[in-house]
């Protein structure tokens, strides 16, 4: 290819850097009155003897006024060098998110893809300038962990970008079947007897967490059971906050028999909350957790819980992801969870029949 037939006079863009959007080789080739192919050639190092000195520094130009910079991915496989993904998580305590991580990296390795680990934290304000920081960075894609994108935000904003435990309007989704896990858990202590199911829930935006809260209240209705025998609490994600938001439920009149808890990590705070109140488990109370952790096993007595595979679901994030790269990434069905049945849950006493 030569300059001249494939480029025209430069004329200013429809679009140059205005607002949020992420700017393209498109917006470039507008701006630089060239053909994207010859965008593309200055970018890749290849313009000897097919691009003049006098286009390719139009081009450079006009990409230094969008902020435009090529996407990491071409460069980085000229170079000969690992691609590099980052997974951005709210809490890198959450023993969860650590199986995520190693089953992203293990999908990682195999596509020649390495894995940064990012905790923002649970502030919106963080979230936001990580992720704007990611996306001026030389990175391939984010995948987001109970993290939602920025508002009105399009994939085009963000580059490749996948939701892991979480959905927006655009983004590819990758998700455990939290619907199924908690009718299997509701489900069980509805079958061992129990009516006051109290909820001690996750006080998280993400779809993944108001998916819990409404198929328990679903399922309880579907039971017959009146709301007012099934109270609700929220928590901050942390073991201290659960102790005392379980505190709260469990001095209710009259009591829950049995606690659903979003994760494990919560259930643990209701398990501490239980003997701050000398309340035995299970004899005279029930706690089910989520997701499966060793939190679960460790817990005295070990945690009822609904086992999520989390290092199938990092894996799945991160293959999800590489086809965003490719421009074909579409949401995967939802994983399945198992229910695991441990001594922290029994039938109520007979007087709660």
């Amino acid at each position: 290819m030569t300059d001249g037939a494939a480029d025209r006079s430069p004329r200013r863009p429809s679009r140059a850097g205005t607002g949020h959007r992420r700017s393209t080789g498109r917006d470039v080739a507008e701006l630089a009155g060239v053909s994207q192919a010859t965008v593309s050639l200055v970018f890749s190092g290849k313009t000897s003897g097919r691009v003049s000195a006098e286009v390719e520094e139009r081009v450079r130009h006009a990409a230094a006024q969008l902020g435009y910079r090529p996407h990491a991915s071409a460069s980085t496989l000229r170079a000969g060098r690992a691609r590099t993904v980052g997974l951005l998580v709210p809490d890198i305590t959450n023993p969860f998110l650590g199986h995520v991580l190693r089953g992203a990296q293990r999908a990682g390795r195999e596509h020649g893809v390495t894995v940064a680990l990012i905790e923002p934290g649970s502030e919106r304000n963080w979230q936001l300038t990580a992720m704007n920081a990611l996306n001026a960075a030389a990175i391939d894609g984010m995948m987001l962990f109970a993290i939602e994108p920025p508002p009105s935000a399009a994939p085009t904003d963000l580059g490749p970008t996948v939701l892991v435990e979480a959905v927006a309007e655009g983004f590819p989704s990758v998700l455990l079947d939290v619907r199924q896990g908690t009718a299997a858990a509701v489900g069980y202590l509805l079958e061992l007897g129990h009516r006051r199911i109290a909820h001690l829930g996750a006080d998280l935006p993400p779809t993944t967490f108001k998916a819990r809260a409404s198929q328990w209240r679903r399922l309880l209705r579907r039971a017959g059971v009146d709301a007012t025998e099934a109270p609700e609490v929220l928590a901050a994600f942390d073991l201290h906050a659960a102790r005392g938001a379980a505190h709260q439920l469990l001095s209710m009149t009259p009591r829950p028999t049995a606690l659903f808890c979003d994760d494990d990590l919560l259930a643990a705070g209701a398990l501490m909350a239980a003997h701050d109140l000398r309340i035995p488990v299970p004899d005279q109370l029930s706690i089910m957790g989520f997701a499966g952790t060793l939190l679960s096993e460790a817990a005295t007595p070990q945690l009822s819980t609904v086992l999520a595979p989390a290092e199938e679901l990092g894996a799945l994030g991160l293959r999800t992801l590489l086809q965003a790269m490719d421009g074909q990434a579409t949401s995967p069905e939802p994983l399945p969870m198992t229910l695991v049945p441990r001594a922290s849950t029994a039938p109520p006493r007979p007087p709660d029949r």
